[in-house]
């Protein structure tokens, strides 16, 4: 089966020619899903929920959303404090539930904040009690895991951005030693795969890049999944004049993502 992988579309700082270059690539590539690993507006405003919106709903394609912390209501303390992910929730809660194609499951989790007592608020935080109820579902033993949310558990390797989210490792240990095989996530807007090790397990963490023009070291980009019952191949799409480019970023086996 095959996922896109989307993330920080940040519609409202939304690059427009690579989100209708996107919208063609998505459409020849087919997904059988599409994930997208939060931050869908810039500022949380109804008009760029809207937008979003209207942009996933044209992909016409089973999507699962998570949030990101740029999806609460920036100038609204009282919102963000209170009810961080209301509209959130209003625009995308037909696109909040666990998906399943053949042998592959996708669950969700909200790592975003709408607000936290340290300096830089936007960072990711972990609700392990939230992470390890997903963690423990009964599934199929045939079954290829995957989880979705907006911030590494473990800051990616040579990213622009460090992250430091709130119990991040001991989320990282929970998830290396269940049956979950890959994380996807978002939040550093660059391209990035690798290999976790854990003393008790691993898994493949994905980083998706972004499609606004808040830019790092990547141009815009999104990611595809390749997944078969014994391996995973990751594709990045890099927004090159007026088109995607495709590149690989590297295949795994299966068996190499499970429990020590």
């Amino acid at each position: 089966m095959r996922i896109v992988q989307l993330a920080d579309l940040h519609f409202g700082a939304e690059d427009a020619r690579a989100i209708e270059a996107a919208t063609e690539s998505v459409t020849q590539l087919a997904p059988d899903v599409v994930v997208v690993s939060g931050d869908m507006t810039q500022r949380g405003k109804h008009r760029e929920f809207e937008m979003a919106r209207a942009w996933i709903d044209s992909l016409n394609r089973p999507c699962l959303i998570v949030p990101g912390n740029h999806d609460t209501p920036l100038f609204n303390l009282v919102s963000r404090a209170s009810s961080p992910f209301q509209r959130h929730d209003h625009y995308f809660d037909s696109y909040a539930s666990m998906l399943r194609v053949d042998d592959v499951r996708i669950d969700g989790l909200n790592t975003a904040r709408g607000w936290q007592a340290r300096s830089n608020w936007a960072e990711g935080s972990v609700r392990l009690r939230h992470l390890a109820t997903i963690l423990n579902r009964d599934v199929r033993p045939d079954t290829i895991r995957v989880l979705a949310c907006h911030h590494p558990f473990r800051s990616p390797k040579d990213a622009p951005l460090r992250t430091r989210t709130r119990r991040g490792g001991a989320a990282s240990e929970m998830l290396a030693e269940s049956d979950v095989a890959i994380l996807l996530t978002g939040h550093v807007h660059t391209p990035h795969v690798e290999l976790i090790e854990e003393p008790n397990g691993r898994y493949l963490a994905i980083s998706a890049g972004t499609l606004s023009t808040r830019l790092r070291s990547a141009p815009p980009a999104f990611n595809s999944l390749d997944i078969t019952p014994t391996s995973v191949s990751v594709t990045t799409h890099d927004f090159k004049g007026s088109a995607f480019e495709a590149r690989s970023l590297g295949s795994w086996k299966v068996a190499h993502l499970k429990p020590k």
